[in-house]
């Protein structure tokens, strides 16, 4: 016996890249025996090999498989793509109606034109003789006139109802090509069980359905008065299966389905080789068309070994929208390598493929605020803050959004990136720039020595750098400055450091400089070096100021 069972979405995993969708429904077996309880509505892009099905019902009741078939609908089956092609229809009539109204404006306005040239024509033959009087015609021009305004006014005002609902039909049509109104058709899936008695039965249906996703996101609102950051864990998820989810109990996991589970035996072989050179194409004659131009050379500077400074300073701030309501918290769990976060309550996605921001939860960090300077990278210095994941859990990357406590209210700084962060482990956060922190960096000094040159045929270049940073905080402020020196990559061109002041606190291999040091309210302080670059006078260098 075939029995159709109406089912809802309870529960639903949200993986990086999709999910697993778990429905649930009760129908009364009138009888043991064989049934075929049908289940329809599935979106067709789930994957089919991830279709599974359990149950609950009398003592001695088997599942003896479950079969997958297809559903062909002229229009989707679901109640939101069903209102949209609705209100895609009324907007279709409506643009009709306002056609023909504006087809019986244009029959209207011709009408008036014949009326005013057929009276003008009657009127001057009876003035002419004497069956009419002049007021007559100033009668007729009144009228004429008033007509006209008014259907000038209404044809207007037609044309400007005519734009907004062609304009919002547009709109709908593009929401139903977001939804996937394309693809009506739907699976079914039709559950064979076996009941050893009357009764009523649940039958739980599971697969996996691509279209879905969740990513972290990250506020941070800076209390430097109070040596702490607070930070706000969010989940902004998107899905586009063709299904709602409606008032269902949501997790969001960090495994990866689709990752693979089993590495090759052994690595691919590693080869090394001999190059061999490309032929060199023969010449071409080449035609001239007009005065030929000398080709420029443009050497691009040697990219330096600062890859250090570049990953510890922050990204480019950009703007993004501010999140006012407090987000409620959610349960965090272990499976495996894996990390879930349990919202609570039901929770409503649309399947509308738009961010929807569900809380996950918050922490107070207490930190070590100072400032860095890498001029050389990027303008100004940046409040840095040094913690300890103290969340009790794994922080995922995410975008991160910094927000500075003040009187008026928390400021929107700009946004981040934050790294993977192992529970109980070391964080670095950057908070933005700060404008009491002035930092300028300067070419001091460019001079070619061209005594040397004639000489000795060595080219000598003098270079000196300036930076100056200012305080002007009410409170003594820690900074480290960080900068670099040139790298010679070749044996024929030398560096010589002439000076460095102060002498910096390290100094790497590959010549990249750091200063700590500690500013007082209204202090200012200068760092300079100068140093000497070496080379034969017929070398062209590339990468000098």
């Amino acid at each position: 016996m075939e029995r159709d069972v109406e089912t809802t979405i309870q529960v639903v995993t949200v993986y990086p890249d999709r999910a697993l969708v778990e429905r649930a429904g009760t129908v009364a077996i009138e009888a043991a025996g064989e049934h075929a309880l049908r289940v329809r509505g599935l979106p067709r892009s789930l994957f089919r090999e991830s279709l599974r099905a359990t149950g609950r019902g009398p003592a001695g009741t088997r599942i003896l498989g479950i079969e997958q078939e297809s559903e062909i609908h002229e229009a989707p089956p679901e109640e939101t793509l069903r209102a949209l092609r609705e209100e895609i229809s009324r907007l279709q009539r409506a643009l009709e109606l306002i056609a023909e109204r504006q087809k019986i404006q244009e029959e209207q306005r011709g009408w008036l034109r014949t009326l005013g040239e057929w009276s003008a024509r009657s009127l001057a033959r009876g003035i002419a003789g004497g069956t009419a009087k002049p007021d007559d015609a100033g009668t007729l021009f009144t009228y004429t006139s008033a007509e006209a305004d008014r259907l000038a006014e209404a044809r207007i005002e037609m044309e400007r109802r005519r734009e907004e609902t062609q304009r919002e039909l547009d709109a709908r049509n593009r929401e139903l090509r977001e939804l996937g109104g394309a693809f009506p058709d739907r699976l079914a899936a039709v559950v064979r069980i076996q009941a050893a008695e009357a009764g009523e039965f649940e039958v739980r249906l599971s697969y996996l359905v691509p279209g879905a996703s969740w990513e972290p996101r990250y506020d941070a609102r800076v209390d430097k008065e109070g040596s702490r950051v607070r930070l706000t864990q969010q989940a902004l998820v998107s899905q586009r299966t063709g299904e709602e989810w409606r008032g269902v109990a949501l997790a969001l996991s960090t495994a990866q389905p689709a990752a693979a589970m089993t590495l090759p035996k052994e690595p691919d072989p590693w080869y090394v080789d001999v190059v061999t050179p490309r032929p060199v194409p023969p010449p071409q004659p080449m035609a001239v068309r007009g005065p030929v131009m000398a080709r420029s050379m443009v050497t691009a500077a040697p990219a330096m070994a600062y890859g250090a400074v570049a990953e510890e300073m922050a990204a480019d701030m950009m703007q993004a929208k501010m999140v006012d309501a407090a987000l409620a918290g959610a349960d965090i769990e272990r499976s495996g390598a894996a990390q879930i976060f349990r919202v609570p309550g039901g929770v409503d996605v649309p399947s509308d493929g738009m961010p929807h921001t569900l809380g996950l939860g918050d922490a107070d960090l207490p930190c070590r605020f100072d400032y860095v300077a890498a001029p050389v990278l990027a303008p100004g210095a940046h409040l840095r803050a040094e913690a300890t994941n103290t969340t009790g859990g794994v922080l995922l990357p995410g975008e991160l959004h910094v927000f500075h406590a003040g009187t008026a209210g928390d400021e929107y700084i700009g946004a981040t990136r934050l790294d993977l962060t192992a529970e109980n482990a070391d964080i670095t956060l950057y908070l933005g720039v700060d404008d009491n922190m002035p930092v300028k960096r300067e070419l001091a000094e460019r001079d070619t020595d061209k005594a040397g040159l004639l000489k000795q045929g060595i080219r000598r270049v003098t270079i000196g750098y300036r930076v100056t940073l200012g305080n002007r905080t009410g409170a003594a402020q820690r900074i480290t400055l960080k900068d670099r020196l040139p790298v010679p990559r070749s044996e024929r061109i030398k560096l010589n450091v002439l000076e460095i002041k102060p002498s910096p606190a390290t100094r790497t291999r590959l010549e990249q400089l750091a200063w700590e040091l500690t500013l007082a309210p209204g202090e200012e302080r200068r760092v300079e070096w100068r140093f000497t670059i070496e080379a034969p006078g017929d070398l062209e260098l590339a990468g000098l100021p």
